[in-house]
């Protein structure tokens, strides 16, 4: 594939680079922006907002289907990073492009000293499973990193209970609610029986995220 020139007077962006020093405001932040966005020309760094090239803000429900892949391996990235897993290798973890990753994780992917990193917590919205004690296996739209992590670690549990028979390892979740991007609230299923009829309800068993530890 034939990249598009640069700017006009530059066919690439190394040669506008190379050209002279680099010092002025104005230059550091076309460099700013080329880091996000690669591919675009000169002029697109020129005009461009953060704001217009910012998917993180926007509601899982208005996303594309390609959007919303992107999106869920987008956080993927953002939970390797967490760990402490560089970006360029976490971006290979996953697959996803780098462009569409800074697209999604907008203000919590931000670059410090020379590197890349993500803020602790986040508000990107997505859709997730969860066993909800009204009306079972649903999928519900999650509004944080709290919540996301909170349904991991309860799956976790889950999966250990069911193992081992044992419903003590689900004891925490009595009486915690998730509160969806709708404004719902919804309750975790902890009675091992119900957890035992939802299982075997299942046709082919969904694989499990897990966002926990």
């Amino acid at each position: 594939m034939t990249l598009k020139r640069f700017s006009k007077d530059y066919r690439t962006y190394g040669e506008w680079l190379k050209a002279q020093p680099r010092t002025s405001e104005y230059a550091r932040r076309i460099i700013r922006f080329h880091e996000r966005f690669p591919t675009l020309s000169l002029k697109e760094l020129r005009n461009a907002r953060l704001k217009d090239h910012n998917l993180s803000t926007a509601s899982w429900n208005v996303l594309k289907a390609q959007e919303k892949r992107d999106r869920k391996l987008s956080l993927q990235v953002l939970r390797y990073m967490r760990k402490g897993v560089p970006y360029s290798k976490a971006l290979e973890k996953t697959g996803v492009n780098r462009q569409e990753a800074n697209r999604n994780l907008g203000k919590y992917l931000y670059k410090s000293n020379g590197r890349w990193r993500v803020t602790a917590t986040d508000r990107i919205e997505a859709e997730m499973l969860i066993y909800d004690r009204n009306a079972g296996q649903i999928l519900i739209t999650t509004a944080n990193s709290r919540d996301r992590r909170l349904i991991g670690e309860y799956f976790a549990a889950v999966q250990k209970a069911l193992k081992d028979g044992d419903p003590s390892v689900l004891k925490r979740f009595d009486g915690v609610k998730i509160t969806d991007a709708n404004g719902e609230e919804h309750s975790f299923v902890t009675d091992l029986e119900q957890l035992y009829e939802i299982q075997d309800a299942q046709e082919e068993p969904e694989f499990l995220e897990i966002y926990g530890n």
